[in-house]
């Protein structure tokens, strides 16, 4: 579900987070290798299609860092990824928060997953971030979205 803040008020004034009625669904793939014992590396490619005041689809592309699973038990695993976001159409939520919006943007996550390493189905939040990168990208613009997620490895 898409929010109506900026990320950092997420942790700093969760109570007054509101959202908007923007609302993804989407599937997405993982490639991953260990790091000795540091955790993992790994890519992962998503699409999401969006319902509500936008109707798009959006395609990401971030690589990402994890920390190890633990052997037992359901402590989180810590993961933060940065890549690149593809919407088929400027995206009309952050248009209507900002005032702009591009196709191509960056993207980066942080994300808590639940479960160990012998886990078949590991549940996860994520919080899912748009962003002109600074100025870097054409519009002046960003989203975050709030995620929960279903991980089954393979």
């Amino acid at each position: 579900q898409m929010t109506d803040y900026e990320w950092g008020d997420l942790f700093t004034d969760w109570g007054s987070v509101s959202f908007r009625d923007a609302t993804s669904f989407g599937f997405g793939g993982q490639l991953e290798w260990p790091v000795w014992r540091l955790g993992y590396i790994g890519i992962e490619g998503q699409a999401l299609l969006w319902v509500g005041e936008q109707n798009h689809v959006e395609f990401t592309l971030p690589a990402f860092i994890r920390t190890p699973r633990p052997e037992q038990g359901w402590r989180p695993a810590l993961s933060y990824g940065l890549g690149l976001s593809y919407a088929t159409e400027p995206s009309e939520s952050e248009i209507a928060r900002t005032g702009s919006s591009t196709e191509l943007i960056a993207h980066w996550f942080i994300e808590l997953e639940f479960g160990n390493a012998e886990t078949r189905l590991r549940p996860y939040l994520r919080l899912h971030h748009r962003s002109d990168a600074g100025g870097f990208f054409d519009a002046d613009t960003g989203s975050n979205v709030l995620m929960v997620g279903l991980r089954r490895p393979f």
